[in-house]
């Protein structure tokens, strides 16, 4: 059998570093165009409910409450944006550890708000669906109001643990 041949360890060990460091780069590439992309999503969706606001106010029989749902909406819509470009504000920073995951838990719960807003106003303004379409949103609002108690629950315990880690150092 023939020997198979090895590179010295300090010929492995640059490589190694090296597509390491081209994979960091890569990596924060991608996350620098996810991050301009979702800067011009947020810039398009706040458009469309400045938008949106102004032709539903124009529409007859349109109530305040239906254009402040479509308004709220695309604003919730915005925020999420806003928080998924802080969280990777906190990845390109140097503590990257726990405290990443609270940004992701207010998106979570600004969805959680968001899609409880989007059914109320299909409720009040969409088809009769009769008595099982409306158990079905009400079960889901039910999970929906439990998982932003939750969530908001966590979000309070990270902080309540980081708040204790400062203390005690």
């Amino acid at each position: 059998m023939e020997m198979e041949k090895q590179s010295p360890p300090g010929k492995k060990a640059t490589l190694d570093i090296w597509l390491q460091s081209a994979y960091l780069s890569v990596q924060r590439a991608l996350y620098g165009l996810v991050t301009v992309a979702l800067i011009i999503a947020a810039a398009l969706v706040l458009f469309d409910a400045l938008r949106s606001f102004t032709e539903l106010l124009h529409v007859p029989d349109t109530t305040i409450a239906h254009v402040s749902l479509v308004a709220v909406d695309r604003l919730l819509l915005a925020l999420m944006f806003l928080e998924i470009m802080h969280t990777i504000q906190i990845i390109f920073g140097e503590e990257f550890h726990l405290a990443c995951v609270e940004p992701f838990l207010l998106v979570g719960i600004i969805a959680f708000i968001r899609r409880m807003l989007i059914i109320s106003l299909e409720l009040s303004h969409g088809e009769n669906g009769g008595h099982e379409y409306f158990q079905d949103f009400m079960i889901e609002t039910v999970v929906l109001g439990l998982m932003v108690f939750l969530f908001i629950f966590a979000v309070v315990l990270l902080r309540w643990d980081r708040k204790r880690k400062k203390t005690a150092s």
